[in-house]
């Protein structure tokens, strides 16, 4: 998970606000999927319960998980 998130922090500070080269940008133009899922990986690890633990096995995948509910 953090992982991907900071690569979405890196590849937008590296981008900038706008590219010079159109061509470079859609080759590390990252997707609204992926932003958005990386706020809601954030809100679920945020209001997660007590008796509940998510593990991500690999961090760049964040669509795959494991969730543990422990009574």
């Amino acid at each position: 998970m953090l992982t991907l998130a900071s690569k979405l922090k890196r590849d937008d500070g590296v981008r900038g606000p706008r590219a010079s080269n159109p061509a470079s940008d859609s080759t590390r133009r990252v997707s609204v999927r992926d932003k958005l899922l990386v706020k809601e990986v954030a809100e679920l690890e945020a209001n997660l319960p007590c008796t509940c633990k998510v593990n991500f096995p690999d961090p760049n995948k964040l669509h795959y998980f494991q969730l543990t509910v422990i009574p």
